[in-house]
């Protein structure tokens, strides 16, 4: 009689030790794959704060707390052009040129506050509708006058009056102040006086030009503002 062959014995699963090395190299993956994931994630994020002009500033404005604002850029290795918005607000500042609303303010674009810088205020009445509507503190304009006709002039045949042509005084000058004022009824009057800022050289010429005949401020673009100079006046 032949004998009965023996089963054979079942594989039975083994549970995995900790020390299984499949389960080390999944480890390992898993954290190489969360620390090269955060790494990726902090060299993306390479933006900082820096402070801007919150709005058009003309050349020779002295910074408020109006005047800027912080944003967040990223800057490409030229972080030391511009201030840090970590840091204080650059306010009483003095901006050498015009800035436009949310440009980055320059460090070469500023004066320290205190420095000498050689300007002078006058106040120019100027009649209604001979200035730019939108005229504003931080300004920049040309002054122009439009001599008193003499007699003996010649005489306009379109306009019937002698035709005297205007003429420039002073380029590129800041408005401190635009002070509309009432008449006694409550109603505006015709004259506006405009606090202007002109170098020391230019106050003469401002003045003879209020005394020669009527006062016109032209507006001039931000782009086509000049820088202004802030050498301390000589001596003298």
């Amino acid at each position: 009689m032949t004998d009965t062959p023996a089963s054979p014995k079942a594989n039975r699963l083994a549970t995995p030790g900790w020390l299984d090395t499949r389960l080390v190299l999944g480890v390992l993956l898993v954290l190489v794959s969360v620390v090269v994931g955060a790494r990726v994630l902090s060299a993306a994020d390479r933006s900082q704060t820096v402070w801007a002009a919150a709005r058009d500033l003309a050349p020779g404005a002295q910074l408020e707390q109006a005047d800027v604002v912080v944003m967040r850029v990223r800057l490409f290795g030229n972080a030391q052009r511009y201030i840090s918005g970590t840091g204080s607000p650059p306010l009483g500042y003095v901006l050498r040129r015009g800035v436009g609303a949310r440009e980055l303010l320059p460090y070469a674009a500023l004066s320290r506050p205190g420095q000498d810088v050689s300007f002078r205020t006058v106040t120019v009445p100027v009649g209604r509708g001979h200035l730019p509507p939108d005229l504003v503190s931080g300004s920049q304009i040309d002054l122009y006058v439009t001599p008193q006709p003499k007699p003996g002039s010649v005489v306009s045949t379109a306009t019937g009056v002698p035709a005297v042509p205007p003429r420039l005084v002073v380029r590129g000058v800041t408005v401190l102040l635009r002070q509309r004022t009432t008449g006694f009824a409550g109603g505006s009057t015709d004259i506006e006086p405009v606090v202007l800022q002109v170098r020391p050289t230019e106050v003469p010429l401002v003045l003879a030009a209020m005394s020669e005949g009527r006062i016109d401020l032209v507006g001039v673009p931000r782009l086509q503002q000049t820088p202004v100079d802030l050498a301390p006046e000589a001596a003298g």
